[in-house]
Order: structure tokens, then C-alpha cells, then sequence
């Protein structure tokens, strides 16, 4: 699966009863699995004895887990109950469909992704980059959860200028006017500067 080398294919089904079983779930979550999850299969394990790369010192295997569906509905709380409650670094694939799904700081996904490349001499770096091609799509693994944390600032600094500039359009009294314009170029020097250092770091 993903284009892993077959060194590293495994295909063992999980039961779906072991997640209810072993987890703590609320209803919705409990619901998705039932509802939503027709079938769970480890696809793959990468690790010392499967691929060429070395043990890490904190990521010791990634497995990808295959999720067939009963239908369109993505099990996103369900995908997030497996990842929070397993001490294995985990990737997701939901078929039909082809989402891959990913949590490091929040759940992430990516649709029409064919591959994934191993990149790194230990699995500390090859999940750092399975983390990138899945969430930024590249393969630069350097700064992972920074470049999280920059482009979720990103996407609320874009929300809230959206905000002001409507706020400011709509505002009749000057001085309120003035005052919205002046947040609005504020936070738009803010956004200037946070994209230009992302792009600084992609160069």
C-alpha cells in the first residue's frame, strides 16, 4: 500500500471489537466504528527488520492500517480514537475513497496521495517526513510541528483579516473605521511576515 516497499506489507486484520474493548469511547465515536468501518487490516509495518532504515530513538515502527468503508462518510473520530490510544506511530488509509489520515498535533489528511517515500536513516526522520508529505506535501521533515504551528497562525490570521476588512466596509462612524483599518493592516503585516518566513524555509 502507498507504494511501501513489499518487504514491509503485513495484511493481519484487526477485529473491530479489540478497539471497543481497549478504548475508552463516547457514543459518536463508538457509532463511527460500527457505523462507518467495515473492515481494519495493518497494510504494512516499517521498521529496522522491514525496510532500510535504522530504530529511532523515539519512533521504533510506523504501520499504515487500511480502513475499508461501508460507505462515502470519513470515520474521522474513530481514525482519531486508534492514533491517540496506540503507542505506534500510525498511518490511515480509508478505501474507497484513497483519504490518508495522519494525527501529530490534530488530525490531518490528504486526498490523492499515491506514495509515500521513505526518507531518513532512522525511523525518527522517515516519520518526520511521512508527517510532511502528508500534511504539507513534500518531503522535508525538518520542523514538523513548527511549520503545524505556522500554518494553523496562517489560517487564522487569513480568517480574521477576512473579518476586519468586511468590518471595515461596513463601519459608518470614522474613528470606528480608522480603528478597524488600523487591526486590519496590522494583521496583514503579521500574515506578510509569517508567509515570508515559511517561504524562506521551503527555499
Amino acid at each position: 500500500m502507498l507504494g511501501l516497499p513489499s518487504t514491509t506489507e503485513v495484511g493481519r486484520r484487526l477485529p473491530k471489537e479489540a478497539f471497543y474493548r481497549n478504548l475508552k469511547l463516547d457514543a459518536r465515536t463508538h457509532d463511527e466504528f460500527v457505523r462507518l468501518i467495515k473492515r481494519i487490516t495493518i497494510a504494512n509495518s516499517i521498521k529496522p527488520s522491514t525496510a532500510n532504515v535504522a530504530d529511532g530513538e523515539a519512533v521504533h515502527e510506523i504501520m499504515v492500517l487500511e480502513i475499508l468503508l461501508k460507505g462515502d462518510e470519513q470515520p474521522t473520530r474513530a481514525i482519531e480514537a486508534i492514533a491517540t490510544g496506540n503507542p505506534h506511530r500510525l498511518v490511515f488509509r480509508t478505501e474507497p475513497g484513497g483519504t490518508t489520515y495522519l494525527l501529530r498535533r490534530g488530525l490531518h489528511s490528504a486526498d490523492g496521495l499515491d506514495a509515500l517515500t521513505l526518507v531518513g536513516r532512522a525511523l525518527d526522520a522517515t516519520w518526520d517526513s511521512i508527517c510532511a508529505q502528508i500534511i504539507f506535501d513534500d518531503e522535508d521533515g525538518t520542523d514538523v510541528d513548527g511549520r503545524i504551528e505556522r500554518a494553523r497562525r496562517i489560517a487564522a490570521l487569513e480568517d480574521e483579516i477576512a473579518k476586519l476588512d468586511a468590518a471595515c466596509h461596513k463601519a459608518q462612524q470614522i474613528n470606528r473605521k480608522n480603528e478597524l483599518f488600523a487591526r486590519l493592516k496590522a494583521k496583514k503585516s503579521e500574515l506578510k511576515l509569517l508567509e515570508s518566513s515559511e517561504n524562506e524555509k521551503g527555499e
